[in-house]
């Protein structure tokens, strides 16, 4: 698949999920979605539109845009890391901050135990922000386990609005120091 078929793909994926989301939209914004799937208005005029609509401020908007970016980053790193060689060579992610915040949360630990006993540390480290790519964990982080409210619903960061944080993959060695996986002899 070339890189313009991709972005065909993607931009294929997030009309359609615009268009499932402009069913629970308000009827002032119905339109706008709509118009914008069908190619009647370009991304700015529908910004503009929907800046109206809410009134909304750039800092708003700028949170939204950077999500949908870090969303877009994160599912990149997924398909990366998914290959037969890669999902060998480095078969876990670790949780770790990707930015620098004014006022880092304080709370990932506990989301991290909350995501944890709820899918049973299933390919989950309990002493280390570091699981499996396979591990159930990160869909509960993503459903806020535990009661977070800010959570996304993703089971890939960002996991929470605004949070910064972001993976790391974790070779096949440091898994099997861990005990996530065990060593391959053929590459030691």
């Amino acid at each position: 698949m070339t890189d313009e078929e991709l972005k065909e793909k993607l931009r294929e994926i997030a009309r359609a999920g615009a268009l499932a989301a402009a069913r629970h939209l308000s009827p002032s914004l119905r339109p706008i979605v709509e118009a914008y799937n069908a190619g009647e208005i370009n991304l700015a005029e529908a910004r503009e539109r929907v800046a109206e609509v809410f009134a909304a401020n750039e800092p708003r908007i700028d949170l939204i845009v950077k999500t949908q970016r870090r969303m877009a980053q994160s599912l990149g790193q997924i398909v990366a890391g998914s290959t037969p060689g890669q999902l060998r060579r480095y078969p876990a992610w670790r949780l770790v901050r990707g930015g620098t915040r004014m006022v880092p949360r304080a709370d990932w630990q506990r989301r991290w135990i909350a995501a944890g006993s709820e899918s049973g540390w299933q390919g989950a480290c309990r002493d280390d922000f570091v699981a499996l790519k396979s591990s159930p964990i990160w869909a509960a982080l993503g459903q806020g386990a535990g009661g977070f409210r800010d959570a996304i619903g993703n089971p890939f960061p960002p996991f929470a609005f605004g949070s910064g944080m972001t993976w790391e993959r974790v070779s096949r060695g440091e898994c099997a120091a861990l005990g996530l996986v065990e060593e391959d002899a053929d590459n030691g």
